[in-house]
């Protein structure tokens, strides 16, 4: 009874040593510009939505809230060529959702206009068509935006916005090196049964 229980003791230590290691169901948003944001200038920035090793969510899209003095205007483009202003729709990709898994990074290029000068706050949202209650990410940025270009700013490189190209989502599934650490932990487990019970046949 002794073994047994040090064989089960055993088996929940690789357990929980293996296990977490691929529970990560991580996406975020990352935006990027280059430069001071000034009243009526349109703002060239990238939107990045990131996954790491993400869990496979079939229907998500982008839900986008912006507080601040004014409206801005942001433009994106789909892969049909049509152009969408996301700030006023409140929503970047398809109704229907699409699918986002494993390790990638999708890369929207904007372009923003904001018309009042004054702090805004933009937050991003991974949401799940099929229930919006389902957050799987969120991130709120902070956005200066001056009368005039500021002289003693040279470079300044911002927060996130977002865009779901599916085209571009470049990798998908299971890693490697996921199921390599699968097939150990498989592996170790047999290995430590089989010795157990071959032990306690021989002193049967």
């Amino acid at each position: 009874m002794r073994k047994l229980l040090s064989v089960i003791t055993i088996f929940m230590l690789v357990f929980c040593i293996t296990i977490p290691t691929f529970a990560a169901d991580e996406y975020g948003f990352e935006l990027q510009y280059d430069g001071p944001i000034v009243k009526n200038v349109e703002k060239d920035a990238k939107v990045l939505l990131i996954g790491v090793n993400g869990t496979l969510h079939t229907n998500v899209r982008i839900k986008i809230d912006i507080t601040g003095p004014a409206t801005p205007k942001i433009l994106a483009t789909d892969t049909t060529g049509v152009e969408h202003d996301i700030a006023q729709t409140g929503y970047w990709g398809a109704d229907t959702g699409f699918a986002v898994q494993g390790d990638f990074t999708n890369t929207t290029p904007i372009k923003a206009t904001f018309i009042e000068e004054g702090n805004y706050q933009i937050k991003l949202s991974l949401i799940d068509v099929t229930n919006p209650d389902l957050v799987y990410a969120t991130k709120t940025i902070d956005i200066q935006v001056f009368e005039d270009a500021p002289g003693d700013i040279t470079n300044e490189m911002g927060n996130n916005i977002v865009n779901n190209t599916v085209e571009e989502l470049p990798k998908t599934g299971t890693s490697v090196v996921e199921y390599t650490m699968y097939i150990i932990a498989i592996v170790l487990v047999v290995s430590i049964i089989g010795i157990y019970l071959n032990r306690k046949r021989i002193n049967a």
